[in-house]
This record gives structure tokens, C-alpha cells and sequence, in this order.
């Protein structure tokens, strides 16, 4: 790999538009780290580019997996990391994305995912007891074990808490000690993250998610859930305006509350990927005013290449 350029940052902060131009101006395809752009059918909730917005950039790590599958960060970044290696040692990407965990998982060679395989009965005992106990409880476990890596995860993403307390459980380590390993796994690599003062990140946030209502989100979401078999649990409906939206599908809130919550969810969201991206020294902040544009934000990115600064 020649060259990898990272574009991180918060949701609706402008990273797909501006990797686009990056990706062009570089001669790179651009690669995917989202959590859930990787399942197919789920298109307006997770705000995926159409073909005209990816403008002739071939784009990877998109609509490979079921809805109903349950992917790991393993699988994704074992699947992703292939990617990159036929790229070859002249190969060029963008990753982009706001999902810290795939991102890191592709970028540094510290996540190997070796030397803790997974152990079936202990991740049920773990889901038995947040079913039991309630998300909080099980969160408070991983405060105990690792309370870093817990200060970086909110309560409710179960699927995140079991996988550190089982790698604590199967390695004796701790996940953010792994974290802490920050080598790259590519030595071309810059690891950029868009910064936008939440004044105006919020109302965007707030903006996005009314038109994702406007372009048929209720009825993506109904579509999904049928295909998935109304399962509840799977991952890919754990999406922030997913599972939000079932609960309203289900009669159990109104619209409006659910649109809300999408929206709270969201900044709330904004909130953790910013605290995961400072905790990382080796990211660079590309500081954003809001009247910037897709193209600004390329050609300053562009600047600090070839500058190397």
C-alpha cells in the first residue's frame, strides 16, 4: 500500500462528499468503515451515496453483508484488509467513515483480533445477563474490567460491552490497552478527523434525519424489519433510525417521538465519536468553519499531504 488517507469525524460533518474529491484528486478508491453501510437494504437510514455521488470512485465495504447476518469487527476487518492487499504496493485508498472501531481495526496492525477467540457460552451468559440485569448492570462489568474502554462505549451498545468483557475474559487484557498500541499497519498512512463546533454540527445532524424521513425512511425501516423476520436483536437493527423507528412501527411510541430520538440519538452518537477520536494522539484534526464546502475540505486535507504537516 502506497497511500492510505483516513477521513473520520462525526455523522452529517461532510466526510462521504469530500472523500469523493480526495479519492479522485489521489487517484484512490475509497473504502468504507460504518458499521452498518456494510448491510444491504439499509440505504437511507445509514445516509449511503448513490452512484452519482460517488462519482466514477469505486467504493468498497458497501452492501456486502445480509441485514440478517450478525458481522463482527473481525469479519469485517479481515474482509476489508483483504481489500487493501490486492490493492497492491502501489495502491491508493480513502477510508472513510465514523464508526472508530472498524476504522482502527484497518488501520493499525495492534488489532489483529488474534490471541482471543471467540467463546459462544460465555457471550450467552453476557446476553442472559443484560436481558436479566438490564444494559447498565452489564456496562457496569466492563467499568470494573476496563474502565477506560468503558468511558468510550455507551451502556446501550450491548453488542460492543460483550465483545470487550469476552477478549478481557479470553485474553486477561484489556480492550483499551490495546487501543493504546497505535502503530500503523500501512506507513503511508495520515489519519484525519473533521471537526465542526456542534453549534452547527447539531442543527445539520437535526436536518439529515428530517430528510431521511422525507425520502422514505419509515418505509425502508418496515422493509427491513419484515426481511429480517421481525428479529429485533439482530445488529443491523441496533442502527440509530432503526431500531427507533421499529419501536414506532410497533405501536409502542408515536412518530414524532421516534423521529426525536433518532435525532437525539444521533448527536449523542456525535458526542462518543468525537471522545474516541481525541483519545487517539496520532489522529490530525482538520478544524471546519460552516461555510465549507465539500471541495474546501478536499483541497485542505490535499494541502496537508503535500505539505506533510
Amino acid at each position: 500500500m502506497r497511500s492510505l488517507y483516513v477521513i473520520a469525524g462525526p455523522t452529517a460533518v461532510g466526510k462521504s462528499a469530500s472523500s469523493v474529491i480526495l479519492a479522485r484528486g489521489t487517484d484512490s478508491v475509497i473504502v468504507s468503515a460504518d458499521a452498518y453501510q456494510c448491510y444491504r437494504r439499509m440505504d437511507i437510514g445509514t445516509a449511503k451515496s448513490t452512484l452519482n455521488e460517488m462519482g466514477g470512485v469505486p467504493h468498497y465495504m458497501i452492501d456486502v453483508y445480509e441485514p440478517t447476518e450478525s458481522i463482527r469487527v473481525s469479519r469485517y476487518a479481515s474482509d476489508a484488509s483483504g481489500i487493501l492487499g490486492s490493492l497492491g504496493e502501489e495502491g491508493r485508498a480513502v477510508i472513510v467513515g465514523g464508526s472508530g472501531l472498524y476504522i482502527d481495526s484497518i488501520v493499525f496492525s495492534s488489532y489483529s483480533f488474534e490471541g482471543g477467540e471467540p467463546d459462544e457460552a460465555y457471550r450467552d451468559k453476557l446476553r442472559e445477563y443484560a436481558a436479566q440485569e438490564g444494559n447498565e448492570r452489564l456496562w457496569e462489568r466492563l467499568k470494573e474490567a476496563d474502565p477506560e474502554y468503558a468511558a468510550l462505549t455507551h451502556p446501550n451498545n450491548v453488542k460492543r460491552v460483550i465483545r470487550a468483557l469476552e477478549y478481557h475474559h479470553s485474553t486477561g487484557e484489556k480492550m483499551s490497552c490495546r487501543k493504546k498500541e497505535r502503530v500503523f499497519r500501512y506507513p503511508g498512512t495520515r489519519y484525519f478527523v473533521l471537526d465542526l463546533d456542534r453549534q452547527y454540527l447539531y442543527p445539520r445532524i437535526d436536518e439529515r434525519v428530517d430528510r431521511m424521513l422525507s425520502s422514505g425512511l419509515v418505509e425502508e425501516v418496515r422493509t427491513v424489519y419484515e426481511y429480517c423476520g421481525y428479529d429485533r436483536s439482530l445488529p443491523s437493527l441496533k442502527a440509530i433510525g432503526y431500531s427507533e423507528i421499529i419501536a414506532y412501527l410497533e405501536g409502542e411510541t408515536s412518530l414524532d417521538y421516534a423521529v426525536e430520538l433518532v435525532k437525539q440519538h444521533s448527536r449523542n452518537y456525535a458526542k462518543r465519536q468525537y471522545t474516541w477520536f481525541r483519545s487517539d494522539p496520532l489522529c490530525e484534526w482538520i478544524t471546519l468553519t460552516p461555510d465549507m464546502g465539500a471541495q474546501d475540505i478536499a483541497e485542505l486535507i490535499t494541502e496537508r499531504i503535500k505539505s506533510n504537516v
